[in-house]
């Protein structure tokens, strides 16, 4: 720890445990006030970039289109009918291209995840597989799986997954 400070912190390098310890306290009341309410904002804010990335998905738009339409609508939207207030707690709401991609990501991997844990939880332990090849608009090449299981005595069929196929002078 004390070749990290000297290397990266040199400033802090010095300081005795003592002033990290009240630091870490510091941060920790600067982030949660005695309401919650900075966390709660902060839970919301999430929470609606999460609402607005699944939008996104759902109509199959660029992932750009959340900062480059979407937010300054809202926020010309927010602004006239609620004030400026409002239009700065919006203004926190995250939807960069990087942030709406990696929140699809993330509620893919979570299904994904899901429909696994349904598969391993199957009183029958029995489930099939169905591969599909088909190819999108770039003309690429994609292998689609879906997965077909007994769950809650209900036969589910769900989308697993999508793998690029290559063409064989690539591999």
């Amino acid at each position: 720890m004390k070749h990290h400070l000297m290397m990266i912190h040199p400033q802090y390098a010095e300081k005795y445990t003592d002033f990290f310890r009240r630091h870490e306290w510091s941060l920790g009341k600067r982030r949660l006030d005695e309401s919650g309410a900075f966390q709660q904002q902060t839970v919301s804010v999430v929470e609606a970039s999460y609402e607005v990335s699944l939008e996104i998905a759902k109509q199959k738009k660029p992932h750009s289109i959340g900062e480059t339409l979407i937010k300054p609508c809202a926020l010309k939207m927010v602004k006239r009918v609620l004030g400026e207030a409002s239009e700065r707690k919006i203004q926190q709401i995250p939807l960069s291209n990087d942030t709406v991609k990696r929140r699809i990501n993330e509620m893919s991997d979570d299904i994904k995840e899901k429909v696994i844990q349904e598969i391993k939880l199957s009183p029958t332990g029995m489930f099939a597989i169905q591969l599909d090849e088909s190819t999108d608009v770039s003309s690429c090449a994609q292998l689609l799986v879906f997965v077909r299981y007994v769950f809650l005595c209900d036969i589910k069929e769900e989308y697993l997954s999508v793998h690029s196929l290559r063409p064989p002078h690539q591999l």
